[in-house]
């Protein structure tokens, strides 16, 4: 089943546009790539990326994971705050942190362990990753992360995505005219040239309507079948996508 809600039809007039983010080009020392990961730990906040995702994961999961994977898991603190939120509940979980060039402290590791958890930084495209024969994971998260994919690529990830987990919760950029707006002005609270730069590259790129849905049905061979499917947007920014084996 799929869920979608759907915007103003002016967001229909938005096309799909993915492009090269700074963000990723940039080494992850480069003071610039410090100051922009900094700037989207206080988007997050705003946008409340931490409370949709939870809300996601709960309505996803019918048992405790022992294994969640990010995507583009950067310095590893956003999973780390879903941990500390769940940990009680999910005890003894694993936390894999994937990016191509993760910048996660000892001291988040740390606490990873202060909660009961085991954590691993997986250096790796994601790509690459999900073809190996050991990648697995109860559920696999990502956020703002899926919206770099689209046409063959897209639907190679979602579909080694769905080979290896039996969950996958995303929190993506909506695409439509008032996150383009917001977009254009994130300088108002501090940001620098590469978030606001990239910013309004990943609201061309964001997700609206069943877009989501659509390419996970594509990418499955044999359909989504025996998949749950939910999409919606979410806030006045968000895009959230599950999809649940069944």
């Amino acid at each position: 089943m799929s869920v979608a809600l759907h915007e103003p039809h002016g967001g229909a007039r938005l096309p799909r546009r993915v492009r090269p983010e700074l963000l990723d080009e940039l080494p992850p020392d480069d003071p610039r790539a410090v100051r922009s990961r900094r700037d989207l730990r206080l988007v997050n906040r705003i946008m409340g990326t931490r409370s949709l995702l939870l809300r996601a994961l709960d309505a996803a999961l019918d048992a405790p994971p022992r294994a969640i994977v990010e995507l583009g898991a950067g310095d590893g603190r956003l999973l780390l705050a879903l941990a500390g939120k769940r940990a009680r509940r999910w005890p003894a979980a694993h936390a894999g942190l994937l990016d191509m060039q993760p910048v996660v402290a000892p001291d988040t590791l740390a606490a990873f362990r202060g909660l009961g958890w085991s954590a691993e930084v997986i250096a790796a495209d994601v790509l690459d990753w999900l073809a190996r024969p050991d990648a697995s994971a109860d559920v696999v998260v990502a956020n703002l992360f899926v919206h770099h994919f689209d046409g063959e690529r897209l639907e190679r990830l979602l579909a080694g995505i769905a080979a290896r987990a039996r969950a996958f919760v995303c929190c993506e950029p909506r695409r439509g005219w008032l996150p383009l707006a917001g977009s254009h002005l994130m300088g108002l609270i501090g940001c620098n040239e590469i978030t606001r730069h990239d910013a309004v590259l990943s609201v061309h790129a964001g997700f609206r309507g069943a877009e989501l849905s659509a390419a996970w049905r594509r990418a499955l061979p044999g359909g989504a079948g025996s998949w749950r499917l939910r999409e919606s947007a979410a806030g006045a920014f968000s895009h959230v996508f599950m999809a649940t084996r069944t």
